[in-house]
């Protein structure tokens, strides 16, 4: 068991938003956005985990999430009309956001049904 979790600690990446499970390089969507896709890790700060199909989102990441779809709904909130482009990007920041938290939730309540 231990050298079996050993190997997998090796394709583990944690991050504050999702955790990376590094296994095939060639689906990295950081490596493949930063143009180098042979890197041997990955770039944590270029991921885009809510795309990325290596990552995946546990509820002790939903309050990063969470927070980040009230302080988008907030800054787009505060914007002008001439703001379009702004707003329409900012709008699918926070609809990301908010899919991912809404996908955690799922995730957490049928867990939750199964274990009763």
């Amino acid at each position: 068991m231990l050298n079996l979790l050993t190997k997998r600690a090796k394709v583990l990446h944690l991050g504050p938003a999702n955790y990376c499970w590094f296994t095939d390089p060639s689906r990295a969507l950081c490596l493949k956005l930063a143009g180098t896709p042979t890197a041997d890790r990955p770039l944590v700060g270029m991921c885009d985990s809510a795309r990325c199909p290596q990552a995946t989102h546990h509820p002790c990441h939903r309050p990063v999430w969470s927070e980040h779809a009230e302080r988008t709904e907030t800054f787009i909130g505060q914007l002008g009309t001439t703001r379009r482009t702004e707003r329409t990007r900012l709008q699918a920041d926070h609809d990301r956001a908010l899919r991912v938290v809404a996908e955690i939730d799922a995730a957490s309540t049928s867990t939750t049904e199964e274990s009763a």
